[in-house]
């Protein structure tokens, strides 16, 4: 009788092993494993090797598990039979006693201190595992393929890799937010840089109408007074039409002709090369063109070839870490809304701001802009005092050219009573 006292005793310690490694390996943060693995702490190495291939390592822990309570529950009615003269009470008290057992001591313990402690106890298994996944290797494999045949069947994707998708890095960024460690500062910059492969340039792009630019046979002087008034540091140059951009003056090229001056420079000889992309690009995809090129500027066009606005690096930067200076050094004012009462924004604010600022998704409409979105509801162009609701948020017109929509009071529309 002792010794199946103490071969279930043993059972039990292995079933503990085998339940807490799968909530310890399994349940392992990968980002923070590989944070670990790059610190060199040990035994964080060891760990990332056995969980490269979770099929495996679940088939193995799996196989472990069942053997070993198998047998714990084959020794439990053993050691019943011989407590026990009836065979029918031998066999329920062994069923009964051994599942208490193995539920306590075989799962809900070791698991409870695996999810407390998973990278430690990570470590201590990773060599036991190793050696148990080298002993059953033959089976595990076995296992593994058939897995992988049963998800063929049922039609299931076969996860490839274990790289982390953007919308997981997002909730990463969020939940480190709201835990605390990442500042929200930061973590608004995070995102933004990952918006910019999924946000079109033409949401932030300078439209056409306000681009503001010189002609090529104008003088340089005229150029620098141009940019001095505006407060630019950079300003298209176009031949014959505004649309017909070929190049564009940097305020430092200007400068250096003061340091070093030539006789009777033309726009044509100092303006740099401009290029071009679809305003339709992700803001990503205008960046690679900067870099590409160590560009400051980039032109848009439409699908019809027409030039439609313009994009800086700083629009881009601004889109990852906010409002910048104005070039001139002083701030850009802006109208943000506080969800409380009436405000005053222009036309050509965008949707997907006015969206964080409020708290309501105001993008389901074909437009990007305050502007767009009156037109759109309107389908025609408004006049001085026209409002339009939409989504719980009433829009008044306040000031108009003859082209553009300059001027828009927003406010949330009171809740009905």
């Amino acid at each position: 009788m002792l010794t199946y006292v103490v071969l279930l005793v043993i059972l039990l310690g292995l079933s503990a092993f085998f339940s807490s490694s799968e909530t310890a390996f399994l349940t392992l943060q990968r980002v923070r494993l590989a944070h670990l693995v790059e610190q060199n702490v040990p035994g964080a190495r060891r760990v990332s090797r056995l969980i490269e291939q979770p099929r495996r390592l679940l088939s193995a822990i799996l196989l472990g598990n069942n053997l070993v309570n198998t047998a714990a529950a084959a020794v439990g009615t053993a050691l019943a039979a011989e407590l026990f003269t009836g065979g029918g009470t031998a066999v329920a008290a062994a069923t009964i006693s051994v599942t208490v057992l193995l539920t306590l001591f075989g799962e809900v313990g070791p698991k409870t201190m695996a999810l407390a402690h998973g990278f430690s106890l990570s470590r201590v298994y990773a060599v036991p595992m190793a050696m148990w996944i080298w002993l059953t290797r033959p089976l595990t494999l076995a296992l593994d393929a058939l897995s992988r045949g049963l998800l063929h069947l049922a039609g299931a994707p076969d996860e490839g890799g274990d790289a982390i998708s953007a919308a997981e890095l997002r909730t990463a960024i969020r939940m480190g937010q709201q835990a605390g460690s990442i500042e929200t500062q930061h973590a608004t910059q995070l995102l933004g840089a990952l918006n910019l492969t999924n946000r079109q340039v033409q949401e932030i792009m300078v439209p056409r109408m306000d681009i503001v630019s010189i002609e090529v046979n104008r003088t340089l002087d005229e150029a620098a007074a141009l940019m001095a008034n505006h407060g630019f540091q950079r300003i298209p140059v176009y031949d014959r039409q505004p649309e017909e951009v070929i190049g564009y003056l940097h305020v430092t090229d200007l400068n250096m002709l003061r340091v070093e001056p030539k006789e009777d420079p033309s726009i044509r000889e100092v303006m740099r090369p401009v290029f071009y992309e679809s305003e339709h690009a992700t803001i990503a995809r205008v960046l690679d063109v900067m870099q590409e090129h160590a560009t400051y500027l980039v032109m848009l066009v439409d699908e019809f070839g027409v030039t439609s606005g313009l994009v800086t690096l700083e629009d881009i930067v601004e889109e990852v870490v906010g409002e910048l200076r104005s070039e001139t050094g002083t701030d850009e004012e802006e109208a943000r809304i506080s969800g409380v009462g009436r405000e005053t924004v222009e036309g050509s604010t965008l949707l997907v701001d006015l969206s964080n600022d409020l708290g309501v998704d105001l993008t389901d409409v074909d437009a990007n802009t305050v502007a767009g979105l009156i037109l759109f509801e309107l389908q025609r162009f408004p006049e001085i005092g026209e409002t339009v609701l939409h989504r719980g948020i009433r829009f008044t017109v306040l000031d108009r050219d003859e082209r553009r929509i300059t001027l828009v009071a927003v406010e949330r529309e009171p809740a009905a009573v």
